[in-house]
């Protein structure tokens, strides 16, 4: 997936101005009209898209960076922005702190695994942090582009080192937040897991007539589970908890879900989708 090519010059700038999220998401919709395949969709049709997916939960990634992406109709390829805020933008992001690098995204709706595709490669683009100081370091929208484009010819060519995996395995009984994850793994580039149903010992013990009272007045048994596995770099981890965290609470103070990551000594295969 080569990013620059989805990736007009005239959508780029390093003088983004806006201050608060719904300002940024109207910046990134004029960014987006300069691209030639936007030209006959309304503005407002971007932005709704756009500002329907920020409801969901934000794209603001942490570090600085935001994608924020959607899929919107009559359009049959990617179009990519690319902006820089000097000042950093208020967006929600997951650490709370302000957003410098914007790389926006829309797309098809038909086609969900390239969009899945996309976001995974601008989220290891990103997580270089050479490649996010040479982006915030350009002086003109035409230097923001040509960063980006050896940024990814070098990404390309580069071997990366090997590093250290873990497995991630989350616990996760209230089951209403299981799609928020997944969607936390996509914009992080966790780019498989697998989820099974799990039963804690209270789901056993209601089997018991003796315990038959842990299922509630409802008649709504609890004690059943998810648990989501997925195989991580070592870096990631601590990213991984924080959105966690920010999605279902402080870990310690809560009771519902927990999180444990062990060292991999060997793995064959993938579990990747894509």
């Amino acid at each position: 997936m080569i990013l620059y090519e989805k990736l007009d010059k005239d959508c780029c700038t390093v003088s983004f101005e806006a201050k608060k999220k719904d300002d940024a998401l109207h910046e990134i919709v004029k960014l987006l009209k300069k691209a030639p395949q936007l030209k006959d969709i309304p503005s407002k049709v971007i932005y709704d898209a756009l500002k329907a997916r920020e409801d969901l939960g934000s794209t603001g990634l942490g570090g600085g960076i935001a994608i924020p992406h959607a899929k919107i109709d009559r359009i049959d390829d990617f179009i990519l922005a690319l902006a820089v805020s000097k000042k950093g933008v208020s967006f929600d992001a997951l650490d709370n702190r302000k957003v410098h690098i914007f790389f926006a995204l829309v797309g098809p709706k038909n086609s969900p695994n390239e969009h899945l595709k996309m976001l995974s490669a601008i989220s290891r683009i990103l997580r270089d942090e050479d490649i996010k100081n040479e982006l915030l370091a350009s002086k003109s929208a035409e230097s923001l582009y040509e960063t980006l484009v050896m940024s990814c010819r070098e990404s390309s060519r580069k071997e990366l080192p090997k590093e250290k995996k873990k497995l991630l395995m989350i616990i996760l009984y209230e089951q209403k937040f299981l799609e928020d994850i997944m969607e936390l793994f996509l914009e992080l580039g966790v780019k498989g897991s697998t989820v099974i149903d799990s039963q804690g010992m209270g789901g056993i013990l209601t089997k018991v007539p003796l315990f038959a009272d842990f299922i509630n007045f409802l008649g709504e048994n609890k004690n059943y589970s998810k648990t989501i596995f997925a195989i991580i770099g070592e870096s990631e981890l601590h990213t991984i908890i924080r959105g966690v965290e920010d999605i279902l609470g402080d870990l310690d103070k809560r009771g519902g879900a927990s999180i444990i990551a062990l060292d991999i000594h060997f793995a064959k295969g993938t579990m990747e989708y894509m």
